[in-house]
């Protein structure tokens, strides 16, 4: 009997958990289900490449009814990367309901306040650290491809955003740059989530079309870091 009845209490727990709502995050390219280490995406500069991971953090999370009242989740951070299951859905401690939800906003990255150096102790969170001596704190975004060159040799671009960096005509830096910005996206659900998506091929080609020939990394140049920055808030918001 207390065999059953424990079954029963597991039971109804485990529905409570499936019943509260969320946040669902997936990724596209090219407006279709992103489909990993896969050479078939071009881009509008006319390279052929493929995405070998997706990684980033977003914080700060709000939820926006059409009454204009809001549900703030203070001090919220969630860490998200396509190839980790249990990191595409975001379900708080505490309850909220996304019926008559009208927006959702959120931080892209760690504003000043969150993005301190060693606040994450563990993987795969604290993989995401970025050096002290380009600003400290964490990379707000991994996403690292492979592309084909003009002699048609594979390539790397790692697009790491994170701190920027003004330097000296010694070349050290003397002034960081918080790169974190705030997207607001319209409620799409699905079932007991709201969907956030992130367009892939956005990043790459709106509303700046960048060569990835240009660059192999770009965690010490705040130029680029700024150009990448204003497509990835259009591949959130697409």
């Amino acid at each position: 009997m207390k065999r059953f009845l424990s079954l029963i209490v597991s039971l109804l727990f485990c529905t409570a958990i499936s019943a509260q709502d969320g946040i669902k995050f997936k990724f596209t390219c090219d407006g279709n289900p992103l489909q990993l280490n896969q050479m078939i995406y071009k881009s509008k500069r006319g390279l052929t490449y493929q995405v070998s991971q997706c990684q980033y953090f977003i914080s700060d999370i709000v939820i926006v009814y059409k009454d204009k009242t809001i549900k703030r989740f203070a001090n919220s951070v969630h860490y998200v990367d396509v190839e980790i299951p249990n990191t595409l859905q975001w379900i708080p401690s505490e309850d909220f309901s996304l019926k008559n939800a009208d927006s959702l906003i959120f931080t892209f990255g760690l504003d000043s306040v969150q993005n301190r150096s060693y606040r994450f102790k563990n993987p795969p969170e604290n993989l995401m650290f970025w050096p002290d001596y380009l600003g400290g704190g964490y990379h707000y975004m991994k996403t690292n491809i492979l592309y084909l060159d003009t002699l048609n040799q594979i390539n790397a671009f790692n697009c790491h955003i994170g701190r920027g960096q003004r330097y000296n005509a010694d070349g050290e830096p003397i002034e960081y740059i918080n790169n974190d910005f705030r997207v607001k996206i319209p409620i799409k659900t699905e079932g007991n989530y709201a969907i956030i998506n992130l367009d892939i091929s956005t990043i790459f080609n709106y509303p700046n079309a960048e060569l990835f020939t240009d660059y192999r990394g770009i965690m010490n140049n705040q130029k680029a870091m700024k150009i990448f920055s204003e497509n990835i808030k259009a591949a959130f918001e697409k």
